[in-house]
């Protein structure tokens, strides 16, 4: 952690108003850009935006400044436990599919033919994300529509790569098992 952000989060676990400010706005932009990327919904990456910031403000004393976590990790974490908590509220997650290539690369293997098949099942694939965990959800959003790595997407969670791949792999999994379950996929 930067010394600078060291002195700032000092002086915000001691109450410092101005040093608040000074945080927040530094990190803003970043959550904001986070939040967008994994809401696609400018209102709702704003409420989250103000309410992680708010959680941060309640429990600033939690961080350890000279702890393993970097302090936009800390952030990240805050802002994802927000959205998570904004998932269960609503009980539902935003995933857009416009892009019939998400849904082809959650179950092709680069066939052509089978692409094409695949993307009729995007409706069937988008109401069965629904039934994931939360984690689930968010981790397959952040590898498919977000194109991160496994590492990028362990580094913004704060959770092992191999902790992300399994999610990922048994979101899909589920998936699978439930669409064929109905009869509309067949592998």
């Amino acid at each position: 952690m930067k010394l600078e952000d060291i002195k700032l989060v000092t002086k915000c676990q001691k109450g410092d108003k101005k040093a608040f400010k000074s945080l927040i706005s530094k990190y803003y932009p970043f959550v904001y850009k986070f939040l967008i990327k994994l809401t696609e919904d400018e209102n709702l990456a704003q409420d989250l935006t103000q309410e992680t910031f708010l959680n941060l403000i309640r429990h600033i004393e939690k961080y350890n400044t000279y702890g393993k976590a970097k302090f936009s990790t800390y952030l990240i974490t805050i802002s994802k436990n927000c959205y998570i908590d904004e998932l269960r509220k609503s009980r539902k997650i935003e995933v857009n599919f416009d892009s019939n290539e998400y849904i082809a690369s959650l179950i092709s293997d680069n066939n052509q033919e089978e692409k094409i098949i695949n993307k009729l099942y995007a409706k069937s694939i988008s109401k069965e994300l629904e039934n994931l965990t939360e984690n689930q959800k968010v981790a397959i959003k952040l590898k498919y529509i977000e194109g991160l790595t496994l590492k990028e997407i362990s580094e913004l969670l704060d959770v092992e790569p191999k902790t992300i791949k399994s999610r990922i792999h048994n979101g899909i999994t589920k998936v699978r098992r439930l669409l064929n379950k109905r009869g509309e996929y067949f592998e």
